[in-house]
């Protein structure tokens, strides 16, 4: 599965998840618990290397709707270039020859997005967008201009979560208990680094240290267990979450969680190692209704 991701050597790890069919589609933002909030509207449409968007939105408090109608699992995310760094220089960075990140990517602004998208599934998030050029990455990069001026993020009102997790380095705080269902979730990045909350369901009970080494393994064996045991790729699946979110910011998801185990991990990467904070440390699991 090609993807931008390559150039941060995320794609590597998660594309060893075995692929997936075509899902039931999700409800619409018509029918999303975080749409009629009348937050500014930016639909994304995304059929694998093809994506739709506007080339411009209103800065302030935005929902994301991000429809899937590819093929493939998608995991795009989203971030402000730095003041200094000029649109085109910023493209040729990330351009299809790209083979590591270039050195301004971290100096970027993270405002937050959706998380991994099944194909035929539709996922919605709400962040705060700040005037200025921004690119979606995703097979590639899509440029969108910010334009305006923040006010609406300041004057809107929070979406009602239904439960708060805070990212930090190198884990995640979650609260004690967590229900099953359609939900609102308020993420807020309390470190001091870019971080992101992707969930995976998993079909068997499953530690964080299984994870990491299910995600360390070099396997191309789907139903192949890593030393230790716990899961396979075949027993895991995305289930959303929130994309690359920077140090101080918050974002609202919307997830859809049936009862089960779960785990969250981080495939931002950190600078001096070029190793995912997913490999430093930053999974955690936690279990959804009774089960």
């Amino acid at each position: 599965m090609k993807r931008l991701f390559t150039i941060v050597a995320v794609s590597l790890l998660f594309s060893l998840v075995a692929p997936v069919a075509a899902q039931e589609a999700t409800p619409g933002a018509s029918e999303s618990l975080l749409a009629g909030l009348g937050y500014a509207e930016l639909l994304i449409r995304a059929d694998g290397a093809d994506v739709e968007l506007p080339d411009q939105v209103t800065a302030g408090r935005t929902l994301i709707v991000y429809e899937n109608v590819g093929q493939d699992s998608t995991h795009p995310f989203m971030l402000r270039l730095p003041d200094d760094l000029a649109v085109d220089e910023a493209l040729a960075d990330l351009g299809p020859e790209a083979m590591e990140p270039p050195a301004w990517f971290l100096d970027a602004e993270f405002p937050g997005f959706v998380g991994e998208t099944l194909p035929g599934q539709t996922s919605f998030a709400v962040v705060d967008l700040v005037a200025g050029p921004h690119l979606v990455l995703h097979d590639s990069a899509v440029l969108l201009d910010v334009v305006g001026t923040d006010d609406a993020s300041v004057t809107a009102e929070d979406p009602s979560a239904d439960a708060t997790v805070s990212l930090f380095e190198m884990g995640y705080e979650f609260p004690d208990t967590i229900d099953a269902g359609r939900q609102v979730w308020e993420v807020t990045n309390t470190g001091q680094e870019p971080h992101e909350l992707l969930l995976v369901s998993s079909t068997v009970p499953v530690t964080a240290e299984q994870i990491i080494a299910l995600f360390s393994s070099e396997s191309e064996d789907e139903n192949a267990t890593p030393v230790g045991g716990g899961p396979s790729f075949a027993n895991i699946d995305p289930v959303g979450g929130l994309g690359w979110l920077s140090a101080g910011a918050t974002g609202w998801t919307e997830v859809d969680l049936q009862p089960g185990h779960y785990a969250a991990i981080c495939f931002v990467f950190d600078p001096e190692t070029g190793m995912p904070h997913l490999m430093l440390g930053m999974a955690d699991v936690f279990t959804v209704g009774d089960d």
